[in-house]
């Protein structure tokens, strides 16, 4: 699987730093620390004809009769064709062997390691004819965000690699389609809060279509649960290799249009249908982002084609539910940077917390 790198020297770079800062923390409580605790390392491949989306999560039960021993693995694997298709498992201790501070976990027949630089998913669904072999090569610098607020007492962390190149194959209803140099995205988020809380987010990545486009894109924004008030918003801009612009807050105007109208949607786990019926959502049909401060522009139009919503239970109240809203569209976006201007079309994720 393995030929020689077009970013090496940018590799070996990448292949001291990011074991440094993307290893997997895991719950204090599982020695007698604080409970709550939430971790998730999450990769989106554009696979061509398929968007893969892969989410490696671990999160302490709330309602288990034992703290020390309630750190639960899910793996979620959703992947978009024509529409999106996919599934949440969940896996008992016995299966699951993550070692903290590395970036090295088994969830079942299902891995995620780093080795030399590269990060190398393999994965095999038990109910779904779904499975994968990546073998994923940062090419940009990541970001380091640490406890940032998002609910009094309550704090997430962020780990972002914007882009990766991706190899390997993706196997889906017994056909498998080979990934060459695909773009992706990966970020690793950790900290304690509960779903339900006083807080919504949204985010959103573009993968642009040609691999070579030198830019990439991330958007985050925190609101309070009711997203009447912004708590703070940002936008980061990459450029071969490395950061170049932060744009935050009053520089950053977001503008929601129209309704989105699902005619289907995946929800995951399925069950939890019964608790969010029908395909009614309160979500954009687009969005559009612009920026315009101390001489640079931005402007990023997104619109919306197809759902999946990941629904968990509120952990605040009882009979609630939390919706991880998984928008996939198609991504319009120019703007001009230190008096070099770009522009450039993607598939990209909106996602949005709706409760």
């Amino acid at each position: 699987m393995r030929r020689e790198q077009p970013h090496a020297g940018l590799t070996r770079e990448l292949a001291e730093l990011l074991p440094r800062l993307d290893y997997f923390r895991r719950s204090p409580a599982r020695l007698g620390g604080r409970g709550g605790h939430k971790e998730w390392q999450y990769f989106l491949v554009n696979a061509g004809p398929a968007h893969l989306l892969v989410n490696f999560s671990l999160q302490d039960d709330p309602w288990a009769l034992d703290v020390r021993r309630a750190e639960v693995a899910r793996l979620t694997v959703l992947i978009r064709s024509d529409t999106w298709s996919g599934g949440m498992e969940r896996f008992p201790d016995s299966e699951v062997h993550v070692l903290p501070g590395r970036i090295d976990a088994r969830f079942g027949a299902n891995t995620l390691r780093f080795e030399q630089g590269r990060y190398l998913l393999a994965l095999s669904l038990r109910e779904h004819a779904l499975s994968a072999e990546l073998e994923l090569v940062p090419t940009m610098r990541p970001l380091l965000f640490t406890n940032h607020p998002l609910a009094p007492g309550e704090h997430l962390s962020w780990v972002v690699v914007p882009r990766l190149e991706a190899r390997g194959t993706v196997t889906l209803g017994g056909r498998t389609h080979p990934v060459d140099r695909a773009p992706a995205y990966h970020d690793h988020n950790w900290g304690h809060f509960r779903w339900g809380g006083d807080f919504s987010w949204e985010w959103a990545h573009a993968l642009p279509a040609d691999a070579a486009h030198p830019w990439s894109a991330v958007f985050a924004r925190m609101t309070d649960r009711r997203r009447t008030r912004v708590r703070y918003q940002s936008l980061f801009l990459w450029r071969s290799g490395g950061a170049v612009r932060t744009f935050r807050d009053r520089d950053i105007r977001l503008l929601h249009q129209g309704h989105f109208l699902p005619t289907r949607r995946l929800t995951v786990p399925p069950e939890m249908a019964l608790l969010a019926p029908g395909t009614a959502c309160d979500l954009p049909a687009s969005t559009e982002l612009s920026v315009d401060a101390g001489g640079d522009t931005f402007h990023l139009r997104f619109a919306a084609e197809e759902l999946a919503q990941v629904i968990t239970p509120g952990e605040c109240e009882p009979c609630t539910v939390s919706v991880l809203n998984e928008l996939s569209g198609r991504v319009v976006s120019r703007g001009c940077i230190g008096g070099e201007p770009f522009e450039w079309e993607a598939t990209g994720v909106h996602e949005l917390i709706r409760d």
